[in-house]
């Protein structure tokens, strides 16, 4: 039940990260809203986005995942597409941390932050550190690709064992160091 709840969480805070920065509730109401034809012919016309090439299920080795405490055969997967976008999440727990990855094609420049991210670089990478990006209780590491984004979250508190002296932000840096080069672009 603990993956699923890491799954749940994950997923939804990061389609709150990296694309619904919009709603109805935030719409003027003094805009007038575009009737479904207008809505249809827009969504026809829009460019597509580029192709996600990165699937961090398939992309990051067991190798990989057990150097950080990760259990491979713990991976949840999940696909979808919000809206235009197409969103690929790796979910993996371990015993004293759960990492989320996350693959997106939301352009760089229109993610949004409830949080103000603090620019970094990983193995040279444009790259995003934002402490409680995700949650209170995770820290998460984008960086910019070709197609969007490659998004590292972590949750110690959502491991199987959670340790209270494990900070949010432990070696998050360096699993983002470790997946950089297996992005393509």
């Amino acid at each position: 039940m603990r993956v699923r709840a890491t799954i749940a969480g994950t997923v939804i805070a990061t389609s709150a990260l990296v694309g619904c920065s919009s709603s109805p509730d935030t719409a003027p109401t003094d805009t007038p809203q575009p009737t479904s034809a207008q809505s249809s012919a827009s969504a026809a016309t829009a460019p597509a986005l580029p192709e996600v090439t990165f699937n961090p299920c398939d992309d990051i080795g067991d190798a990989l995942l057990l150097r950080f405490g990760l259990d491979p055969a713990n991976r949840d997967r999940n696909e979808f597409a919000l809206g235009r976008e197409t969103i690929l999440a790796c979910n993996v727990v371990g015993d004293h941390r759960a990492v989320g990855f996350v693959a997106q094609n939301t352009a760089w420049e229109d993610i949004p932050f409830d949080v103000t991210p603090q620019p970094a670089s990983v193995n040279g990478r444009e790259a995003w550190y934002v402490p409680g990006g995700l949650s209170d209780d995770s820290c998460t590491v984008l960086m910019r690709t070709n197609f969007g984004a490659v998004i590292v979250d972590s949750a110690p508190g959502l491991s199987r064992h959670p340790d209270p002296s494990l900070d949010r932000c432990d070696s998050i840096m360096e699993i983002a160091e470790a997946v950089e080069p297996l992005i393509d672009n």
